[in-house]
């Protein structure tokens, strides 16, 4: 939803001279390179685990690296922690976009039916599959990957828990893992919600209607519906499909509402028309692409609703 370089030691260790020292005093001298060589590796578990690593009291400087070999930033440690606004919607943005891959659903579904959803069983291996997702993205914001980098994570979307916008997509990622009942909306406060007004706002309604097209359950009932579909529906790429707009207003009723509109087929129709100015954005054509594509469009059908965006534009 990071390898980090480390010196390695030489394939062969310089030539000890002495050679009428006895055998146990060469090999000492030889254990002395060996530490000499690895003590910047020791350093950096230490870093990383709080636990010190044998070492000798030689001269313990780290070797040069080439600047091709140092890590671009340094991951921020817990303490230092600190995204923006922008950088922690992005963060939410690729967490749910590796939430709502097909692997992974299959994934999370697997779980539920091999450990019975709502058990401890559930819920660790629930967790520990989030965290192995977390911790592939997370550097990519300098955060590290690991348990620590991931307590960083929450601590820095913790600060921002009050924003509208984080509080929308904690609840998208929130409905994407839930096994029970992914579409009972959350009883709370109601407050006014403001439309999309941005580009970032408005890849936030396509995407959080994209996750839920993706689950398997309503990809199901895309494929009935076109098994279902005449001739020529499927001769025009399932730009129109009987059934269809039920079908997605099942998913729509609940999400618009977060966003300003209508949870009804006038709602959709609103929403569409609000969209229609931002399609010439490249990141949003993609996005609503992918949209279309999970509600059974074809390439070439995707591109014509496009087509008719622009104009409605």
């Amino acid at each position: 939803m990071a390898n980090f370089d480390q010196p390695t030691a030489p394939t062969s260790f310089p030539v000890l001279l002495g050679r009428d020292r006895s055998t146990k005093v060469e090999i000492a001298e030889r254990e002395d390179v060996i530490a000499d060589v690895k003590s910047p590796l020791s350093r950096e578990l230490t870093k990383a685990t709080g636990v010190h690593a044998p070492t000798t009291t030689r001269d313990e400087t780290p070797l040069p690296q080439e600047a091709s070999q140092r890590p671009a930033s340094p991951p921020k440690q817990v303490s230092d922690v600190l995204l923006c606004k922008e950088e922690a919607l992005s963060l939410q943005s690729e967490l749910m976009e590796a939430f709502s891959a097909p692997a992974f659903q299959k994934q999370l579904h697997e779980l539920g039916r091999f450990h019975g959803v709502g058990t401890d069983a559930c819920r660790a291996a629930l967790l520990q599959l989030v965290r192995s997702t977390q911790v592939e993205i997370i550097p990519r914001f300098g955060l590290q990957g690991s348990q620590a980098g991931i307590e960083g994570m929450l601590s820095a979307f913790k600060s921002l828990e009050t924003d509208p916008d984080i509080q929308v997509n904690d609840t998208a990622m929130k409905e994407l893992l839930c096994l029970e009942l992914p579409f009972t909306p959350v009883q709370e406060v109601r407050m006014v919600v403001q439309r999309p007004s941005t580009k970032h706002r408005v890849m936030d309604l396509l995407r959080v209607q994209l996750i839920e097209f993706s689950k398997s359950t309503f990809q199901l009932e895309v494929e009935e519906l076109k098994r279902q579909a005449s001739v020529s529906d499927a001769a025009g790429g399932f730009y129109h499909l009987p059934g269809r707009p039920d079908l997605a207003l099942l998913v729509q009723q609940v999400l618009l509402p977060q966003y300003g509109f209508a949870g009804s087929k006038e709602g959709v129709q609103d929403m569409i028309l609000h969209c229609a100015p931002f399609v010439k954005d490249p990141d949003v054509a993609s996005l609503l692409d992918r949209v279309n594509d999970r509600l059974g469009m074809s390439s070439a059908a995707c591109q014509r609703f496009r087509d008719h965006l622009v104009h409605l534009a």
